[in-house]
């Protein structure tokens, strides 16, 4: 019965006709397709534990349960695993979002990534926390990108102990930095023809440093720049894929080395700061952020100021960069790192641009009387920056401390304040 019934979907899919439909019609049919297949994946991958229970990978001859799920159903492995592993996830606390999951609510990697973190709670939390926090992470997922529902996901202790969270997600850290640190490798080997193929890897908060480097060297303001470096001209550096630009960009980061020449773009070329509690730095307990957004333990950040890496600014009440007026109109390049610690890239909701590919905006323009310091500067792409001066959408700074963008009218009548989804602080069941 469910056989022909799917089979009588695929009929109806396959004879579906786009260009019949209108615009509505279109994205209501994608959003119903996207459920659909969303829930489908839930169902295969219960198929998946059902087979594993029944042993018919052994039966069938093949190693895993992976391999025989790919085989059968011509899923690349990558995927199939995916699938796998999550039908292997057990106990009562994932009930509610297998079923968000089933019923199309929830994607499959948005289900992956609140059964990774309420599995990864500590021992000490009760059924009732894991509910209660996994109820919490089904409504961020609903408001959230995969990127940033991972990033609260990461932290959603907070919610059930705000007083031991950062501990804990300490202790978590270092472990994680052990493992990094035990995986760390580099492999080089000359190919034989003039070029030498590598890889590496390494702990993230390194390849951060590497990474803002890198997109220092090739953000859009120095096309030109970059277009003469290599013989090219603009639209010809401009054509060339993203991940050939990096290669080049490494080059020239190999070739400056150890001067530390980096070229600057947007004053913050290879600059990543942490932040970090005062406290916590003393005494190694505890998590710092750095500009990418990446959290290390608080023992890290140690490691880094004795090695004089980690760079300090004042903080006012542990959260807010104390600024001293300017009256030029650029900012420099310490008002633009205390920027950089703050808003962590593009404040435009959405927006995933790092510090070093950013812009200074003046929330009051400059030419306005607006002044150049930092209760009155947001960090914008080159593409957001001009969205605003256009006029149809505004940044302002808002009363906490955080820039904000209204909308047009056009996309929101209320015009109500949006913040990028890196400003979220989450509330504790308690309150």
């Amino acid at each position: 019965m469910i056989v022909e019934q799917l089979s009588s979907l695929t009929d109806d899919m396959a004879a579906l006709e786009p260009w019949t439909l209108t615009g509505s019609e279109v994205k209501q049919v994608a959003l119903a397709l996207v459920r659909a297949r969303t829930s489908m994946d839930a169902a295969l991958s219960r198929l998946a534990g059902c087979a594993e229970g029944m042993g018919l990978a052994k039966e069938e001859g093949a190693t895993s349960t992976t391999t025989w799920l790919a085989s059968t159903t011509g899923i690349s492995k990558g995927e199939a695993a995916k699938l796998v592993g999550l039908a292997r996830v057990t106990g009562t606390h994932t009930e509610a979002t297998r079923a968000a999951w089933a019923a199309g609510g929830l994607s499959t990697d948005q289900a992956g990534v609140i059964m990774k973190a309420i599995g990864a709670l500590p021992e000490w939390c009760g059924d009732e926390e894991r509910s209660n926090a996994e109820a919490h992470l089904i409504r961020l997922a609903a408001d959230y990108s995969l990127d940033d529902l991972r990033r609260l996901a990461n932290r959603v202790l907070e919610v059930i102990d705000p007083d031991g969270a950062d501990e804990h997600l300490g202790e978590q850290l270092r472990q994680q930095e052990q493992k990094a640190w035990d995986a760390t490798k580099l492999s080089m080997r000359r190919r034989g023809d003039g070029t030498t193929h590598g890889a590496f890897t390494i702990p993230d908060a390194d390849a951060d440093t590497l990474r803002a480097a890198i997109e220092g060297i090739i953000a859009p303001r120095r096309t030109a720049e970059n277009a003469v470096h290599h013989g090219l001209g603009a639209d010809d550096w401009l054509a060339l894929p993203r991940d050939q630009k990096m290669g080049h960009a490494f080059t020239e980061l190999v070739e400056h080395l150890p001067t530390g020449a980096l070229p600057q773009a947007g004053g913050l070329a290879a600059t990543v700061a942490v932040t970090i509690d005062v406290d916590d730095l003393r005494t190694g307990q505890g998590t710092a952020t750095n500009t990418s957004g990446t959290t290390t333990s608080a023992a890290k950040a140690q490691r880094l100021a004795c090695n004089a890496h980690l760079v300090a600014l004042y903080l006012e009440n542990g959260t807010r960069v104390i600024d001293h007026g300017m009256t030029k109109r650029l900012y420099d390049r310490h008002q633009r790192l205390a920027l950089a610690v703050r808003d962590k890239g593009c404040v435009f909701p959405g927006c995933d641009r790092p510090p070093a590919w950013c812009e200074a905006h003046h929330l009051s323009f400059w030419s306005e009387g607006g002044p150049t310091d930092l209760t009155n500067a947001a960090l914008l792409c080159h593409f957001h920056h001009f969205l605003v001066h256009e006029g149809e959408w505004a940044a302002r700074m808002g009363e906490d401390g955080i820039p904000e963008i209204i909308p047009p009218p056009r996309i929101d009548p209320e015009q109500r304040p949006r913040r990028h989804a890196r400003f979220t602080q989450q509330q504790p069941r308690a309150a």
